[in-house]
Parts: structure tokens; sequence; C-alpha cells
């Protein structure tokens, strides 16, 4: 008997350790993780070449201190949040990376779904995923600004 060999892992494990990954790099910082850092609002839309971008994360990273993140939707609109979910960034000057990470996971994922995580619509270039080399700088007023423009180009 023949048997196929199964794929040593799953584009959706991919997905979510990617994911989990970058939840834990948010975790690392000069701050302890336990401390409450002060947010100021923080979202926005993300666009390459006029494009809205679906299911990316955005990271805004500090120069000192705690990273915000946030995912996009289906229109590229996306809250930040540092302690918690949407609570916002802390102000200052913020680099920006933009990554991948594909549409959340249906509810019945890992128990009768196992479909691999859709490519995105279109790919951008793999310098706006690190911070350093984005050439994204984005300054959040202790106001706060909820009409963030992050423009790929």
């Amino acid at each position: 008997m023949i048997s196929k060999r199964q794929p040593c892992f799953s584009p959706k494990l991919v997905y979510l350790g990617t994911l989990s990954l970058a939840v834990f790099t948010l975790g690392c910082s000069d701050v302890p993780t336990g401390d409450i850092v002060p947010t100021s609002p923080a979202a926005g839309v993300a666009k390459y070449q006029g494009k809205p971008l679906e299911y990316y994360q955005i990271q805004f990273i500090p120069e000192e201190g705690r990273p915000a993140a946030g995912i996009t939707d289906e229109n590229g609109n996306f809250t930040l949040g540092t302690n918690d979910v949407g609570d916002g960034a802390p102000s200052g000057s913020h680099r920006v990376a933009v990554t991948y990470v594909g549409p959340p996971p249906p509810p019945d994922y890992g128990v009768t779904n196992f479909d691999p995580i859709p490519p995105p619509k279109f790919k951008i270039p793999a310098k706006f995923n690190d911070p350093k080399r984005s050439g994204i700088v984005v300054e959040v007023p202790e106001a706060g600004k909820t009409d963030l423009l992050i423009e790929l180009n």
C-alpha cells in the first residue's frame, strides 16, 4: 500500500506560530509586562499603492518602552493596542512594521477545518516587515490620533 506523507506543518500552524511570536515579541521590552503604560488613542487605515491592506499586523515600535500593534480588517482599518486590545499606543515617535498575518481562523479550525491560510491579495515589499528598514515613522500625540494613514509605496 502506498501512503502519502503528510506535511510536517500546516499553514494554519504557521499562522498561529507567527501570531504567537508577534504577541511574544510585543511583550519583550524594557517595561515589565505587568506594568500598565499610559496610552493615547491610535487608529487608522493602512494601504499599499492606494489599496487597503487586509489582515496585516501594524506594529508601532518606540525607541524605548512597549510597542503597540493592531490587525487590519478587510478595509485596511486598524486600532492599536499596547496593554490590551485596542487601548492605543504610547505617545511619541514610532517606527512602523507591517506584516501579513491572514484572516482570523474560523471557529471550527482545528476540529473540522484545516484549510490553509489564504495568501494576501497582493504582496508588499519585504522591507516593510522591518521597522528599521520600512522608512515609516509615525508620531502619536498625547491627545491621540484616530485618523492615521499608513501608506506603503
